[in-house]
């Protein structure tokens, strides 16, 4: 035994169960699992701060840059706001520019309100905030990298941390150099343009890109994309205000939604449209299909999302209604349209319900759609001036009167639903006003497709899209239509806003 304890003197060593080398073994690998964690926050931190947008006063108001990432990207995007969007398919590398400007009212509007409080101003344009865009995330990517070259060299001695930050940081700047060059190198001359919303504006963009795009050889890639900044600077200034429009006071103005079929952010998005900012619209006509199966309990949770609007609501019943919900919508207030005029001021609207709105039957009669027809027909005559508008939720039951208002030269504006896809067409006198639907692809198919005209066909493709209708009448007598603004919600928060203007 005693040769034992020498034996463990003359080596220096503890027992095992020694309670001091245990707690140094303990505090060691707490310490080592704290430091992980804090350099993976780092690492975070700085890919957030990469990430994150940057908002700079210039000359001409001020514009937010923020890089997105994005496995097919390569974008230059420009946010117009009601406007829509414009974007250029410029470099080949996965990572979107999203270039968001705002005029002079709109940023003096968000200091006051203390939204941007702490902006650096610049005496230049986009183009002078977009390289300072650029430098600043610098700092982030060091930080980001060095934290990263010090969490994989592991361990926690002096010279390991220094010589993983160090190779981090080199690598950060490395990949970050690489990967500009790379954006740069494959920067294209003649970019794909993509635009949606004010279709019609269209035209006086296209010159602006053209001339951006051409002459130069590759030596000038280096300037081309500052080039597209300055650009899309110009065409902001051009495009990001409200469209021309008459003001509101001196416009009727009706939200027209349709086939909301059970969906809650359909019924809310339309409560939002209705009360319109503090501007409310005259009245909310419904085209139809609210509901799904046509039960009480659907028509229930529809009129409770919906609210209690401050204006009149009138609606017709669709193929997907059924008794109990109609009772349901009248007794919420909801006036149904069953074939007597009705006068908002001073716009007259007729409107009949769906011929089997409250049966269970879901499919449409053809046969019975025929003969609505043609008894809304003869109503509509009866006007003495005939109705301006009429809603229906099925366009063939208003097909007699189209073609009596056309015979007759006569100014009608036909609204309705059940298709699904939101269009505004001009057929002389007449306006066919299809609403879509407020409910995208319904509670049944989350996630179908569903086109509308006011997004472009690769932009819709697998995304839900809620469309809503805006109808502007003039308030002189007699009432003309004035406009019909299409407002389509999409995918990833994208809201498309297209203006039709009548009677220029």
């Amino acid at each position: 035994m005693g040769d034992e304890r020498q034996h463990g003197s003359v080596s220096g060593g503890s027992p095992p169960d020694d309670p001091v080398a245990g707690g140094r073994r303990g505090w060691r690998g707490a310490a080592a699992v704290v430091l992980r964690a804090a350099l993976l926050l780092l690492v975070v931190l700085g890919m957030l701060q990469v990430l994150a947008p940057g908002t700079y006063l210039v000359s001409t108001g001020s514009v937010t840059f923020q890089l997105r990432p994005a496995w097919r990207g390569g974008e230059l995007v420009l946010p117009l706001g009601p406007a829509g969007e414009l974007s250029l398919r410029t470099p080949r590398t996965p990572v979107d520019v999203v270039m968001e400007y705002q005029l002079p009212a709109q940023t003096e509007a968000a200091i006051r309100g203390n939204a941007m409080n702490r902006l650096t101003e610049l005496p230049g344009g986009a183009r002078a905030a977009f390289s300072r865009y650029l430098l600043g995330r610098i700092p982030w990517i060091l930080l980001a990298g060095v934290a990263a070259g010090a969490l994989i060299a592991g361990g926690l001695t002096r010279w390991r941390l220094l010589w993983g930050a160090a190779l981090g940081a080199a690598a950060a700047l490395l990949l970050g150099g690489a990967f500009v060059l790379a954006t740069y190198a494959t920067l294209d001359r003649s970019p794909e343009v993509r635009y949606a919303g004010l279709a019609s504006r269209v035209p006086e963009v296209l010159p602006l890109l053209r001339a951006l795009s051409q002459g130069g050889d590759q030596s000038d890639r280096l300037v081309r994309l500052q080039d597209y900044i300055d650009g899309l600077e110009a065409v902001a200034t051009e495009l990001v205000t409200e469209p021309r429009r008459p003001a509101r006071a001196d416009v009727v103005r009706f939200l027209l939604a349709s086939d909301i079929h059970d969906n809650f952010f359909g019924a809310r998005a339309a409560a939002r449209l209705a009360a319109g900012g503090g501007e409310p619209v005259d009245a909310v006509l419904f085209a139809g299909d609210l509901t799904d199966r046509g039960t009480a309990e659907e028509a229930e949770v529809v009129v409770r999302v919906l609210g209690a609007p401050e204006v009149p609501v009138f609606f017709v019943g669709g193929n997907h209604e059924d008794e109990p919900a109609m009772r349901v919508f009248r007794r919420a207030g909801f006036e149904e349209l069953r074939g007597v005029p009705v006068t908002v001021a001073g716009v007259t609207i007729l409107g009949t319900s769906d011929p089997v709105a409250e049966e269970p039957q879901v499919d449409s009669d053809e046969g019975r759609l025929a003969a609505a027809s043609i008894r809304l027909d003869a109503l509509w005559r009866l006007g003495d001036p005939p109705p301006r508008m009429v809603l229906v939720h099925d366009l063939r039951q208003a097909a007699a009167v189209v073609a009596s208002a056309r015979e007759a030269g006569a100014e009608l504006v036909v609204a309705y639903g059940n298709d699904h896809v939101a269009g505004v067409r001009a057929e002389g006198g007449v306006v066919l006003v299809d609403a879509g639907t407020a409910g995208a692809s319904g509670y049944e198919n989350i996630g179908a497709v569903q086109p509308s005209p006011a997004l472009p066909a690769e932009s819709s493709a697998g995304r839900d899209v809620y469309t809503f209708q805006l109808v502007d009448f003039s308030r002189q007598e007699p009432s003309r239509l004035v406009a019909v603004t299409t407002v389509s919600y999409g995918g990833a928060g994208r809201t498309v806003v297209t203006y039709t203007p009548f009677g220029e």
